[in-house]
């Protein structure tokens, strides 16, 4: 399991048989599965409207999202007929602060010596990977769930 790839932004690029109104049209629908809000005219931010974990614990308030599961994308006409989407994801780098509680651990410990069970430090490194690994598959899921959307009839 290679760690930056679960941490850096994911890109993707959908092209869609849909010139780029009939798209705009189709995006300003009501939509169950994700939050949709236009930035400007061929740019937009997608949210899950609701993600486990991520509505309440890392509640960040961005502008227009439901939750911090966010993809930005971006329209670019090909053709009348034909229109590209670039989704991006957000880049999760923040999370290697976790990664400095056991060092941090470490040090405290042999200055005072507290005495920390050793088993404490390997917590910090465990919930990195299963918090990684969540929030990789939940920008899946969003993705997921726009592409869906996007090949409905």
């Amino acid at each position: 399991m290679n760690i930056s790839s679960l941490l850096k932004s994911h890109r993707e690029d959908i092209i869609l048989s849909l010139g780029i109104e009939g798209l705009k049209e189709k995006l300003n629908e009501d939509i169950e599965t994700f939050h949709f809000r236009w930035e400007s005219e061929t740019r937009f931010i997608i949210s899950l409207k609701f993600s486990f974990g991520s509505s309440l614990t890392f509640d960040t308030h961005y502008h227009n999202t439901k939750s911090d599961i966010i993809a930005k994308g971006n329209l670019t006409e090909l053709s009348s007929s034909k229109t590209k989407i670039s989704l991006e994801t957000k880049s999760r780098y923040w999370l290697i602060f976790l990664l400095f509680l056991p060092i941090l651990m470490l040090i405290i410990d042999l200055w005072l010596q507290i005495g920390i069970f050793i088993p404490a430090y390997f917590i910090f490194p465990i919930l990195f990977l299963i918090l990684t690994n969540a929030m990789r598959n939940e920008d899946k899921r969003l993705i997921r769930n726009f592409k869906t959307y996007l090949h409905q009839n």
